[in-house]
Formats: structure tokens, sequence, C-alpha cells
């Protein structure tokens, strides 16, 4: 096969020769093809597009199959198998061919097939158009529009385009969530007056819609409206509108100021508002300037200064002064400091209280001071005697604090011995302030009676003291009994319960056997103490108790910590102060007292039987593994059984006492504390002499400390041997 200007046409009438060159000349591509895909003939142009100078040359240098042509070869087939099933009728597509230099590029494609009389196909003619250059432009055109769609859909307001008759052709998402309706339902279907919330601003729009269309200067670009969205809702709209050039089409764009609306009508009432609180307040308040020219005065400022005369300097006008005031803060707020302090003023002798703070104009501008007076002249003379009575109480709690070591009992407690002067000490200490005790002592020492006193002793003293026996209250009810609950927690809750720390708040608490709580319970404990407070059971309202804790251990809380049954940070939350409760062994000083305080507190009168010295001495040589509460239980025993006997003795038996000298002294004329001192003095003497004077093992065998043993001797006046 060759090109048309190799084909013989001397026979050609006039016609085909112009048809001839029509093929010959045309701008795009012309072929013919068979079946099997081989191209039949084809004009220059598609020689051409394909990047060869003739189809001659295209003919030379390859097989002639359209099918190579394709990108994708099997397209081809597809095409043949869609032009069998259709016969005569033409076909147009797009598809993309590869040329000469192995670059690919898209072309629209028109085929149709060429059949005989028997209707089967000869062959296929086709019309073969480069258009890259139509792609480029509709890319171009896409992305153009994309932008444009970008700008429009991102303008950070409410955007739409508005035609002559007022339907809104386009709208943005911003305008759809602005009114509450989707851009289906908006854009072609709905007019912008439709979201006008009044009629004076429906009246006055539409006048500007026409005469913007006759002249773009006879109407505002920029004003205020009420809109009104799907719901019924009003909102204050900002509004800019101006025509798009060449056309009768308009651009708007909404910014809802509703929150900027009520931010300035807020204002305008707080503005109103604080000049009312400033002309009401009662005090002085005056603003000035960094070289202190006063720029307000408040109008009792005003008329406590009275009419103006000369300098308008602040030190001046309001102090009298002819420089500033030796108190002035006014270096300090110029840096952005808030200062408060105290003076007396030099007009009138009285103190004030001020407060005087920075004024800025811009974010790190500090244009002015402000300062706040307040008269507290009464308060200071009460301060300053409150100050004086500190001083004199003071001195008073050191006179008491001296004289404490001759005291014999303090308020429930009895005790004169060393041991118990230091108690008393740390009780005066524990009850000044408001931290949280621990009491260590054995069974029996008095825990609870030396957290009374402290709690007496402090400011909370007029409040409740709650004793609680932390071991006698079950597991599962530690909660509810600590925080309460409310009607309806629980089965059985048919009333409001309030819980331990409600019933002791702005007291004090305390928590006997406090080893006996669970970890579970000390991490709840734990957010109390910690200040989170507590919500009861069954309540939504979470309460803050203000109660002081104190509690107390007959144990050692420290291998509970090893073993984990008791935390760290609940321990040493509740172990701030720590006192320890000496046992009554190491107290003996103190039986002889705390003997007489029994017998006075149990006596039964006429009936009540005497303590003979061999009773005394008994009292004395008793180890009293109970401490004070085995000693009350013994005596009151005694005097209702007239029978001196100690718990856990067996029947008709009693401690082994040794034989002392104080059995002959004749006892029947001395008193009870005589009698003690003289036992006391004799048993020292028969142990001291039994241990060769040895003094440990003599403190060891009495059964108490090395040092209390000198002090005894100290004071019963006990010579040491060659001494």
């Amino acid at each position: 096969m060759a090109d048309l200007s190799e084909v013989n046409y001397s026979s050609e009438t006039e016609d085909l020769l112009q048809f001839r060159d029509l093929f010959r000349q045309a701008p795009i591509g012309i072929l013919r093809s068979a079946i099997d895909g081989r191209i039949l003939i084809a004009n220059q142009a598609f020689a051409e597009m394909l990047g060869y100078n003739s189809f001659k040359e295209f003919s030379t240098l390859t097989e002639r199959k359209v099918t190579d042509l394709y990108e994708d070869p099997l397209f081809r087939k597809r095409l043949m198998d869609m032009l069998v099933q259709q016969h005569d009728r033409p076909m147009h597509f797009e598809s993309r061919w590869r040329r000469k230099d192995g670059t690919v590029f898209p072309c629209r494609i028109h085929v149709r097939p060429t059949v005989d009389g028997s209707g089967n196909i000869l062959y296929f003619e086709g019309f073969a158009e480069d258009i890259s250059e139509q792609k480029s432009i509709e890319k171009s055109l896409l992305a153009s529009g994309e932008r444009y769609r970008s700008v429009f859909e991102n303008t950070g307001a409410g955007t739409i385009i508005i035609e002559e008759d007022t339907t809104i052709s386009l709208a943005n998402t911003g305008f759809a969530n602005l009114i509450g309706y989707s851009k289906d339902e908006i854009e072609g279907k709905m007019q912008w007056p439709a979201v006008i919330a009044k009629q004076d601003d429906l009246n006055r729009m539409l006048s500007y819609h026409v005469k913007r269309r006759d002249s773009a200067d006879k109407a505002p670009i920029e004003y205020e409206f009420t809109l009104k969205d799907r719901h019924g809702n009003h909102r204050d709209v900002f509004l800019r509108v101006d025509m798009i050039s060449g056309s009768n089409c308009s651009v708007a764009s909404l910014l809802d100021i509703t929150s900027l609306k009520l931010a300035k009508r807020n204002f305008r009432e707080s503005e109103s508002r604080l000049m009312g609180v400033l002309e009401a307040f009662d005090g002085y308040i005056y603003i000035c300037t960094a070289d202190y020219q006063l720029v307000y005065m408040n109008s009792k400022l005003e008329k406590a200064m009275g009419p103006a005369h000369g300098s308008l300097l602040c030190h001046s006008r309001i102090f009298g002064l002819d420089s500033p005031c030796s108190w002035c803060s006014q270096k300090p707020v110029f840096h952005g400091r808030t200062i408060k302090y105290e003076f007396q003023h030099p007009k009138d002798n009285r103190w004030y209280y001020a407060v005087s703070s920075p004024i800025y104009e811009e974010e790190n501008l500090i244009s002015q001071k402000q300062t706040v007076m307040i008269d507290i002249h009464d308060r200071k003379l009460a301060e300053m005697a409150l100050k004086e009575r500190e001083v004199y109480l003071q001195k008073e709690n050191l006179r008491l604090r001296e004289n404490i070591r001759d005291r014999y009992k303090f308020g429930t407690i009895i005790g004169k011995s060393k041991a118990m002067q230091h108690i008393y000490e740390l009780i005066l200490r524990a009850a000044a302030t408001d931290a949280n005790i621990i009491l260590y002592g054995e069974s029996g020492t008095g825990k609870e009676l030396v957290a009374r006193e402290i709690h007496n002793m402090s400011d909370r003293r007029d409040r409740t003291f709650l004793p609680v026996n932390c071991g006698a209250i079950p597991s599962q009810l530690m909660e509810s009994e600590f925080f309460g609950y409310r009607k309806g927690a629980f089965t059985g809750a048919d009333q409001n319960k309030a819980g331990y720390f409600a019933k002791s708040d702005h007291g004090t608490l305390f928590l006997d056997e406090l080893g006996e709580i669970d970890e579970a319970m000390q991490v709840k404990l734990l957010r109390v103490l910690e200040g989170n407070g507590y919500t009861p059971l069954g309540g939504l309202e979470p309460m803050q108790p203000d109660v002081r804790i104190i509690s107390a251990t007959n144990s050692n809380l420290r291998p509970m910590l090893d073993k984990g049954t008791m935390r760290e940070d609940f321990f040493y939350r509740i172990h701030i102060i720590p006192i320890n409760l000496p046992p009554l062994r190491d107290r003996l000083d103190d039986i002889p007292l705390l003997v007489e305080h029994f017998m006075a507190k149990h006596d039964k009168g006429a009936t009540s039987p005497s303590l003979s010295g061999h009773d005394l001495d008994k009292l004395l040589q008793h180890d009293w593994p109970g401490n004070v509460r085995e000693l009350e239980n013994t005596i009151q025993r005694f005097l209702n059984l007239n029978i001196l006997e100690f718990a856990g003795a067996s029947a008709g038996s009693s401690c082994k006492i040794r034989q002392s000298r104080t059995e002959s002294i004749p006892i029947q004329n001395i008193s009870l504390r005589e009698a003690a001192h003289q036992f006391e003095k004799e048993h020292i003497l028969q142990q001291l002499e039994t241990c060769q004077w040895n003094r440990t093992r003599t403190a060891r065998i009495l059964g108490i400390q090395r040092k209390t043993l000198y002090l005894k001797m100290k004071q019963l006046n006990i010579i040491t041997r060659g001494g």
C-alpha cells in the first residue's frame, strides 16, 4: 500500500481530484486500516502527528500496525469487538497513542466500518486528532476552577453569588453553616431575602440591590443586618457586597458578629456597672501617670480633697507632700508588678491599706498606675493591740512552761514524772499548730486523754472531738462510716447519714488503732488529707471538710510499711507530729499520784478500805503490762472487793514482793505520799546493795532506764557509796 499520491488517477473525475487534495492537505490525521490492524493508507497529517516526515517514512520504519500505536495494546481488540457489534455505525472515543520517539499523547478518534453488499466489514476508516493542547487547556481550566472554588470556600466568611433576580446561584460551606441549609438547598433555589429577619432590613437591602445594579456608587458596600437561620434563630451579621465586573451578579461576604455585638453590649454594661462601683466604693481610688500627674480620682476622694488649687501631682494633691511619698510604688508598678502595702496618711494620720496596679495601653506598654486605698485605721489599732497581747501571752506562756515542771496534772492527765512533764510540753506545742498528730503508746497509756487535751488546748476547743476505734469497724462499712451516705445509696439506706468527717467538721477526729485501716481505705482517706475532699456514698456533690486528724496506735507501723500493708504516702500524711507516751513502768513516780486520784474517783465513802504500806509496795513492784488502765481497774477492784489482785495472777496469789525494810517502819502516822517516797528510797537502796551499786544492773531489775535511776537517786538523796 502507498500514499494516494502514488496511485494512478488517470481515470479520476474532477471530484476525485478534489478529494485527493482534501485528503492530502487535511489538518487532522486520516487513515484506512484492515480488520487485522494493518494501516492501508494514511495522509501527511497522520504521519506528522506520529513524528514522521511522511507516511512513506512511517511505512518504511514500522510494521504499519495500528495496534502498535496504542499505549494499551488490548484497546484495539476491545474496539474491534464493539465495532463488529455496531456494524456501520461510527464510533467516537479518546485514546492514547505512542509517537516515533516513544512519547505518549492523547488523541480523539472517529472510526466507521466500511461493509460490502452482504454487510461484511471490508476495512475501517477513521480520523485521528492530537488533543494534547486541548487537554492541557482543560487541565489548566480545571486547576483554575479548583483554585477559585478553594478561595471561594475558604474566605473565612459565608460567601454567595447573587443573580439579578435575588437568586443565590453559588454558596460556600460557610454560608450554608450560617443559615443551617445545605448547598443543594441553596444554590439556584433560594433567594437571599428569605434569610433577612427584620422587615426594615429587607426594605433597605432590596433598595440597595436595585441601586447597585444601576450604579455601583449608589449603594453602600458594607453594612449590618439581622439574619435568621433555618431554625428561626437571629444572628447579627456584617455584610460586604460588590458587583462582579462584566455581569449583573454580585458577590457578598457575610460575617457572624453576634458574639462581638454581645461582647460590646456586655462591655458597655460592665463599664456602667464598674463606674457605679467606683463611685459607690467606700474607699479612695486615683490614677496617675509615670510622672505623678493625676488623671482620675473617684468622687469620694475628690470630695475629701476639696477643690483643686495649683499642682495636680498625686503626692501634693492627695498627701500634701512636696516630693513623692516614701512608700510610693511607682517604679515596681511601671515594671508590671501589683504592689500591696499599708501606710499612715500624713494629713489625717490614719492607717490605709493600698493596692497599686499597672494599667496597660497596649500589650506590653504600661501607661498609668491605679491605686485603691481603704481606711484600716480601726483594724490597725486592733492589730497593734493584739500584737501587744500576743507579746504578753508569749511571756505568760514562758512563765507557765517554767512552772509546768511543778504540776501534778494536766487537764485530766495525772503525773509529775519527768517523762510526763515532757508530754505536757509536747501537748502545748501540738495544740498551737493544726498539723496532724500520731500518738504511740502501749494499751492503757492514755492516748485518748492526750488527744482530748490537745483538742481542748487548740483553737478547735469549741468544736467536736470525735473518737473513733478503727479496729471496731468492719472493713466493708469503713467508707460509709467515715464519709456517710445519701438516702437510696444502697438497700436499707432510707435516710441520709453524716459520716465521721461531717460530724467532726471544724473539729478534731481521733483515729484509735490506726493500723487496722486497710490499704483501700487508706487511699480514700489520703485524698481527704491532701485536700481533695470526699463524696458520700450515693452523693454527687464533693465535700471539703476542715478536720484535724489525731491518730493513735499501740504497735510499730514500720513493719507494716515494709510489708506494704500501709501506704507510705498515707503514713507520712499522718506522721507529722509523733508523740510517744511512756508506759507506767517507766514512770513509777506517778503511781502514788494515780493511786490517790483513782481512790478519790471511785471512793465508796466510809466503807471504802485504805491501802497499807505493803499494798503500796505491791503496786510499785508490779510490771503493769496494762499500764494506767490496769492500775485504775486494780484500784476499783480493791475498793469494791477489798482485795488487791493483779490481772492475770492466779487465785490466792500476787506478785512476788521482796522483803523490804519498809515493813518495819511504822506508817500509821505518815501520809500515803510520804510512805511511797520512803518505800522507793528503801527499795532502791536494797537493789543497789544487792547489785553491789552497779546502776545499770539495778535499773534493769527495777525495770527503768539508767537515766531515770540517776534522777531517782538525786530526788531521794541517795548518796553514792564511797562518795
